[in-house]
């Protein structure tokens, strides 16, 4: 749910972010420039997840994706509006190379979470009980994705209205949702590394052996 709500917050506060005019704090972007950009997200997004998910996940497995996600995010929340900062100052040239490469490592960070939390969840649990707790995880996600547009416009919105100086202008809602997600790496870390496998049912007792055991032993008790 954290992630889910760190997320969409930053999807619906960057456009928002890059449509605002310069002389309001924003990046002066047409609809078809932030379509661009978004494009080469969604282009990442794909190549990263066919590709070199999989091979990530075999080396770190999927706790420590996610680990590694909790550190990236926090750093892609934080660095989102030095975009801004950084437009005057260079080439237009230059400044597509910044965007795609925050784009590159925005995709890898969310698009990898969110893979790792499913894995996750599902080594969490026996088969038996697993899609409960998928569904609990999805609404609890569905909330947070219900919430968190409203969270971020009104706070980019207040940001712009009170024009105060750094960091309450149009920084805040960023910095707001880096330290939202820095929620999210303390988490991982209270996490077992028992689940960076599936879950062993083994480990549990067959009810019918445990009967059978029992009524041995009581057996055996009156025989005595």
């Amino acid at each position: 749910s954290v992630l889910r709500f760190s997320v969409i917050c930053l999807d619906d506060g960057l456009p928002l972010f890059m449509s605002t005019p310069i002389r309001s704090g924003g990046m002066g972007f047409t609809t078809e420039l932030i379509g661009y950009a978004l494009l080469g997200q969604g282009v990442i997004l794909v190549l990263h997840i066919l590709f070199f998910f999989p091979h990530l996940k075999r080396f770190f497995g999927p706790l420590g994706i996610f680990r590694i996600c909790g550190y990236l995010c926090p750093f892609v929340c934080f660095f989102t509006p030095s975009l801004g900062d950084i437009q005057p100052h260079v080439s237009s040239a230059v400044l597509w190379i910044v965007i795609y490469s925050y784009m590159l490592v925005k995709a890898f960070a969310f698009s990898s979470g969110f893979t790792s939390v499913s894995l996750l969840v599902n080594n969490s649990a026996p088969k038996r009980v697993i899609g409960s707790i998928n569904g609990m995880s999805q609404t609890c996600a569905s909330l947070a994705s219900a919430v968190a547009p409203a969270f971020a416009g009104n706070i980019f919105s207040l940001s712009l209205q009170m024009g105060r100086p750094w960091p309450l202008d149009f920084h805040l809602v960023f910095y707001v949702v880096a330290a939202i997600s820095v929620v999210m790496l303390f988490m991982s870390f209270l996490l077992p590394e028992s689940l960076q496998s599936r879950y062993d049912e083994s480990q549990e007792a067959d009810p019918r052996v445990q009967s059978e055991s029992s009524h041995t032993v009581c057996d055996s008790e009156e025989r005595v």
